[in-house]
């Protein structure tokens, strides 16, 4: 079950047999027939129904994990591409794999066609980087210089504040009580008393 996964629905689920499961010792896998509860271990031939996370059961009204959620997002960009062009497609199938490894990947596909992946930092990057030249695509590749993502925040109450009109003066604006042809302070005045507005913004209207 996927993250998308909606208990009763067909969506986002699929029903497939499990081929081996493995205990992960280091560098060596050891098969075993079952695992007991609490222990970390490895599940082969789901990869392909996965994403990233996602649920294995054996029971039909089981309902789906929560996928995890994370405090910071990937900031460190970088375009990566194959040296050699044949390799394309062996390159485009280690980003998918090393996508689903961690989480906190991201791979995206720009409009200029460039393949983009986000890290969460530099070390983050280095590691990456070196699982995918090395591990998963096992091609030379070539990669651009990290880009840093800045994004703007607010951090204090503007000087400036909008809010919605009070009540009852549109009804004033079509009917003309107030507008551009009154008189600046007797229409300044009108809104202090009626609407409560400050004398002085009021002249600037």
């Amino acid at each position: 079950m996927g993250d998308n996964y909606v208990p009763g629905k067909k969506n986002d689920l699929s029903i497939k047999p499990i081929q081996r499961t493995m205990i992960m010792m280091g560098e060596v896998n050891h098969p075993v027939i079952d695992i007991p509860c609490g222990n970390i271990c490895g599940l082969v031939g789901i990869d392909q129904f996965l994403v990233k996370t996602g649920t294995v059961t054996t029971f039909e009204n089981a309902h789906n994990l929560k996928g995890m959620k994370f405090s910071m997002s990937p900031l460190v960009r970088v375009a990566v591409e194959a040296k050699n062009l044949a390799d394309l497609s062996k390159l485009i199938e280690s980003l998918k794999r090393l996508a689903k490894s961690d989480p906190m990947v991201q791979c995206v596909v720009e409009e200029s066609g460039e393949h983009v992946v986000a890290w969460a930092g530099e070390l983050h990057l280095e590691i990456c980087l070196k699982d995918l030249e090395n591990e998963y695509a096992a091609i030379p590749i070539k990669v651009s210089d990290p880009v840093v993502a800045y994004r703007e925040t607010v951090a204090e109450e503007s000087s400036t504040v909008s809010a919605p009109m009070p009540q009852g003066l549109a009804e004033d604006i079509e009917k003309k009580e107030v507008g551009p042809s009154r008189d600046v302070k007797l229409r300044s005045k009108y809104l202090s008393d009626k609407y409560q507005f400050d004398v002085a913004e009021a002249k600037k209207i």
